[in-house]
């Protein structure tokens, strides 16, 4: 396994599934790991839950629906940390919207959170990175940005796979400052969001390996493209999805 003991890493919506199971990852394998949600409550309380790591736990609430949240996330770890080895963008947001329905509100809403948080995350831990000669980004997009999911809104497609985008700019542009950026594309996990889907809709996806991925499923991925490991790998979409797509 990695060693992460050297390595200050914010993951971004944290306090339950995917994000929480990047962050235990990351703890358990040395790093010292930002704690990131939108109520100081849930924040304090999933801190709590990796207390047994100590001081290697950095809690920052913020709310990504300001998308301006993801630069004071990013310059709050940044104070406490010292430096910033590695950011996963995982804060997201999302509903079953119908088309027809859709207002601008809506669009907006989820724009914010998923796409323009990111952003903005993104580029206050980029002008930190380029300082330190290093660095690495790993965005948490979905396969509702390659495909229509049949379930999720087009806002929530729209904006993942306009992380997809961002994700590519921005290796092409950070590549030389010796900074790699990357993003996972889950399909279907176990989480409060995918918790809605009937069982009727999960029988007729039929997923190759048979089931809904768990979040460490996810995590595994993302910690792998953090790591010494992937030191080659930039501007790539790792896909996490049972064969789905």
């Amino acid at each position: 396994m990695t060693d992460f003991s050297d390595q200050c890493i914010l993951v971004t919506g944290s306090t339950r599934g995917i994000g929480y199971a990047i962050a235990e990852r990351l703890l358990d394998r040395g790093a010292t790991v930002g704690i990131h949600g939108r109520s100081a409550e849930h924040v304090a309380d999933a801190a709590g839950k990796l207390q047994p790591h100590g001081d290697r736990v950095i809690a920052i609430d913020a709310d990504f629906s300001d998308p301006c949240g993801g630069a004071d996330a990013v310059a709050r770890f940044l104070e406490e940390a010292g430096r910033i080895d590695g950011l996963v963008n995982n804060a997201g947001a999302g509903k079953a919207r119908a088309f027809r329905a859709m207002t601008m509100e809506a669009w907006e809403e989820t724009m914010r959170v998923n796409l323009g948080a990111a952003m903005t995350a993104s580029r206050e831990a980029y002008v930190a990175m380029r300082k330190q000669g290093t660095g690495s980004i790993v965005n948490i997009a979905s396969i509702a940005g390659h495909r229509a999911a049949g379930w999720m809104g087009a806002d929530y497609g729209a904006s993942k796979a306009g992380l997809v985008s961002m994700t590519r700019s921005l290796a092409l542009e950070a590549g030389r400052f010796g900074i790699r950026v990357n993003a996972v594309s889950p399909g279907f996990v176990e989480t409060d969001m995918s918790s809605i889907i009937p069982d009727d809709m999960r029988e007729k996806l039929t997923i190759p390996l048979g089931r809904f991925g768990s979040p460490d499923d996810v995590a595994g991925p993302v910690v792998f493209l953090l790591s010494a490991d992937a030191t080659y790998i930039t501007g790539e979409i790792l896909h996490v999805n049972g064969g789905l797509l």
